[in-house]
């Protein structure tokens, strides 16, 4: 194989974060890789963990404890993050679903639509986003889905 040109090893390197941030996106994990790659967050993304990640994710989003506290400026929204970790929780059971399946019904298409708009949904308050993914959450069509 030819020695790679400093082009094309730039492009390797363009398309490795590309599919790093991919990657994280879909596993939850997407405000982790905007804060490590020093990006800004906007207000939609703090949705991700929400939106993709797993049952046991999301339960340890619930724990009070201040071990989240790891991103830099970011209080505010770790604590809407849990309060609604906490909801989702709770009224899965409650509503006779799966977190699974309101992540699929509901979390995911609001993140795509609050996603779809970032630059009105990137100047949410963490109480507006809070409120946001609750009114979300009690729309009918995310009951029956």
């Amino acid at each position: 194989m030819w020695p790679l040109r400093k082009s094309q090893r730039r492009g390797r390197a363009s398309n490795h974060k590309g599919v790093a941030e991919v990657e994280a996106f879909l596993s939850g994990h997407y405000v982790r890789y905007l804060v490590d790659n020093k990006r800004p967050v906007p207000a939609w993304a703090w949705l991700n963990e929400l939106a993709h990640g797993s049952h046991d994710d999301i339960t340890a989003l619930t724990v009070s404890e201040p071990r989240r506290r790891t991103l830099w400026n970011t209080n505010a929204w770790e604590e809407a993050v849990a309060f609604l970790a906490q909801e989702l929780v709770s009224q899965a059971p409650r509503r006779g679903r799966t977190l699974s399946e309101l992540q699929r019904s509901t979390l995911i298409p609001l993140e795509l639509e609050l996603a779809g708009r970032s630059r009105r949904w990137s100047y949410l308050t963490p109480a507006q986003f809070v409120l946001t993914v609750l009114s979300a959450l009690d729309r009918p069509a995310s009951r029956h889905m």
